[in-house]
Parts: structure tokens; C-alpha cells; sequence
């Protein structure tokens, strides 16, 4: 049943990078500046999180290993093992320390103790837990809640857990305590980001039609409205640490193709600014604490995380 982890792991690194003939590099517009690349792992990386202080960040990298085998009649035949890890990183550092295998979605707890994250290794995976360092792997709750658990965000008190899995044909989702009770399906949807500021407001990737736009929803009316519009990909929204803006990623310069541009908003959809530009793909944008973007972009034809500081946030 892991296919669904999977598909939805990959579908976070779209194919663009196969396309490229040669290296490129994301390129900010006149609204943004300090564009840096933050890794230089040769993994493809992508989904950061950074930590409450901003000293550190969590985020996934997939690697590949082939080999050879020799078969009875003595053929060789190639393999191709994937291997998803949690990485940690000291922010501006090059040093790097893998944290826990077969595990995606890292999410920082409100106050640095841990992190909370889908492990991937059972047949369907479930919301752990384990300490800053990586150690200790506890399930949240006593089994999976649906065909796969993942993308787990926390409320500021740690009494709330939401997350997304799939069940039947769509993903939804959900909520639990922080012990794995009272689990509740909210709504169909993915990618889910909390308020920090109001930890009764969510945002998340919704389909219409064909496109996928971000949508609110109040968590305690069930309210939902539909925050972007177009006939093009909106998507993967993130709060800033004030609740005031919000981060996505946007193929509206060119619908046809694949490839995604970071942009900002206020919170309630004005004042729309696009921050990157060029011939790459960007996605899963978070914010640190003094308002800096952290996303993947796809240089050198591998997906490597970034960051960019908007020039104003008023």
C-alpha cells in the first residue's frame, strides 16, 4: 500500500528537472533579494521546515542507489534502491546530520523538543515522533488512520495534531490529539499549513477542475473558501511566524508548463508579489522567523533547497 506515500512524496519533485539541457538556477524578481542556496547534497531535497528559533532546518532527501546483480545464468541486471531520510542542518552551515530513515514530512514541535513526521517503513505509514537528535521513533498513535498517514502539522499548545492520508479514492484531512485520539476527518485536501498566530485557521491544496488552488478552512465553523483563483496551479501555502502573509508556489506565467514560481500574499489573498523567476521549478515554501523563504528549486537539474527575503512585508 505504500504506493500512495509514494505518488505523493514524488509529486512534490515534478519532472521539469528531466527537461533541463543544462545547470540553471532559480532567479528572484525585483521583490525579493538574498537569494541563496542554503544545500549541496547530492540527493534530491525538498519539504523544509525550519526550527521555532530559525537556527536550524529539517527537510527530506530522497537518494538513489543502483547495483549490480548476477542472476543464475550469470546476466547482470541493475537496481535501483530509493531511500527517504530527515535531514538536520544547521542554517548557513554545510554540515549536514541524517536523522531518521524511511521517514518524510518533518515538522519541528512548537517548543524544539522533536519532531513529529510520517515513517514510511510499516505497510502503511503512520505520525511518529522522536527527539531533536533523531532518537527514539514512538507512534503517536497505535496504527495507521488510513492508507497513509503523512504531512503531520502541530498546534502552538501540542495538544492537536493535523495531518492528511488517503482513504478510498482522495486524500483528506485530519486531526488527532496528541496521543492518537479523537481522530476527525476534516475536509478533502493536502498540504496542509496551521496559522501560528490562529491555530483555528488552516490552509491547504484543494482541486477544481483540473488545477489545484489554495483554500482556507476555520476549524472551528468548518467554514471552507477558495483563497486563489485562475485557470493554473496554486498551490503548497504557508503562514509567515505572524500569520499576516502567505507563501505558495504558482505556474500562472506559463500554465502549459510544469514549472512553479514562489509568490507572497497578505493572508486574505491582496497584494499579490512574485518572488522567483527563470526556467526552474519551486516548491514547499516555509518561512523562518525573520520572514526568509525556504523552498526547493531544481538547479543543476537536481531539487535542492533554497531561500529568499522578500523586500517588504508591511
Amino acid at each position: 500500500m505504500k504506493i500512495y506515500t509514494y505518488s505523493l512524496l514524488f509529486s512534490c519533485l515534478a519532472t521539469a528537472a528531466l527537461a533541463q539541457k543544462g545547470p540553471v538556477a532559480p532567479s528572484a524578481t525585483g521583490n525579493a533579494e538574498g537569494l541563496i542556496r542554503e544545500t549541496v547534497d547530492a540527493g534530491q531535497e525538498f519539504y523544509p521546515r525550519v526550527s521555532p528559533d530559525g537556527k536550524s532546518l529539517l527537510y527530506n532527501s530522497l537518494e538513489k542507489t543502483t547495483y549490480f546483480t548476477v542472476s543464475e545464468t550469470g546476466s547482470l541486471t541493475t537496481k535501483t534502491d530509493k531511500k527517504f531520510r530527515i535531514i538536520k542542518k544547521e542554517i548557513g552551515s554545510p554540515v549536514t546530520n541524517p536523522l531518521v530513515v524511511d521517514a518524510a514530512y518533518p515538522t519541528w514541535l512548537p517548543d524544539g523538543s522533536g519532531i513529529i513526521f510520517s515513517y514510511i517503513k510499516p505497510m502503511r505509514p503512520v505520525i511518529a515522533r522522536s527527539n531533536g537528535a533523531g532518537v527514539g521513533l514512538n507512534y503517536i498513535s497505535q496504527g495507521e488512520m488510513g492508507e497513509d498517514d503523512a504531512e503531520p502539522v502541530i498546534n502552538r499548545d501540542m495538544s492537536q495534531i493535523f495531518f492528511t492520508t488517503f482513504m478510498g479514492k482522495s486524500r483528506m484531512i485530519c486531526s488527532m490529539d496528541a496521543k492518537g485520539g479523537n481522530f476527525t476527518v476534516l475536509t478533502e485536501g493536502g498540504h496542509l499549513a496551521l496559522n501560528p498566530n490562529d491555530n483555528t485557521k488552516i490552509i491547504y491544496n484543494g482541486r477544481v477542475g483540473k488545477v489545484v488552488q489554495v483554500f482556507t478552512l476555520d476549524l472551528k465553523t468548518g467554514q471552507k473558501a477558495q483563497l486563489t483563483q485562475g485557470d493554473y496551479n496554486n498551490k503548497d501555502g504557508a503562514f509567515s511566524r505572524d500569520g499576516k502573509y502567505i507563501a505558495f508556489v504558482s505556474n500562472r506565467e506559463n500554465p502549459k508548463k510544469k514549472n512553479h514560481h514562489l509568490y507572497m500574499m497578505k493572508a486574505d489573498g491582496t497584494e499579490l508579489v512574485q518572488l522567483t523567476q527563470g526556467d526552474t521549478d519551486e516548491g514547499d515554501p516555509t518561512f523562518g522567523p525573520d520572514g526568509t523563504i525556504y523552498f526547493y528549486s531544481n538547479a543543476d537539474r537536481n531539487y535542492n533547497i533554497w531561500k529568499v527575503k522578500p523586500r517588504s512585508t508591511r
